[in-house]
């Protein structure tokens, strides 16, 4: 018989990525060089207006978006393309962030992470594990958004109660095992 918290479990439906993983190609990461060339010129002497690093959900909501996002497998992604939404702003927080960093490191910074496999059609930086950027290298964006399900879920006043994360639709849906707060 299932317990209270199966039988009660509220979902949280996100969508799913099914693409299949291709080698990232040269002209690509070229194309992520210029655009990341003409981000951090144009973020030049803009430090005072750097914003900062947009909080990620906490506590039993951040379990909720590691299990909402790994079987989801970035459907978010898709369209991050090869400029991974990266802008002067991005540029101005990590510069700001990391002052180590001399100006030309900041593209070798962002290059050398590219994986040499990256979902077809997705963001360059979307590799078999999910985002190979860690949050502090992101796209405000990328740190911000949140799908109409999970968005929802973070909405709802019941945050605290167990929740089952199913993402997809027909032949493609996953199911996560109950999330108990």
């Amino acid at each position: 018989m299932p317990s209270f918290a199966e039988r009660d479990a509220v979902p949280v439906h996100v969508p799913r990525n099914i693409k299949p993983l291709m080698p990232v190609a040269p002209d690509r990461v070229r194309r992520l060089r210029e655009h990341l060339i003409k981000a951090i010129r144009k973020a030049r002497g803009l430090e005072h207006a750097a914003c900062p690093l947009p909080a990620a959900p906490a506590g039993f909501a951040a379990r909720v978006a590691r299990v909402a996002c790994s079987i989801c497998k970035g459907w978010c992604c898709q369209n991050g393309g090869d400029d991974a939404f990266l802008d002067d702003q991005t540029m101005t927080r990590v510069r700001r962030d990391r002052p180590e960093l001399r100006a030309g490191a900041l593209p070798r910074l962002y290059l050398d992470r590219v994986p040499a496999r990256a979902y077809e059609d997705s963001c360059i930086f979307h590799g078999n594990k999910g985002c190979v950027l860690d949050r502090s290298l992101r796209a405000d964006i990328c740190n911000s958004f949140f799908c109409r399900g999970f968005g929802a879920y973070l909405t709802d006043r019941q945050t605290d109660v167990p929740r089952i994360v199913i993402a997809g639709d027909g032949d493609e849906t996953r199911a996560s095992a109950i999330l108990i707060p």
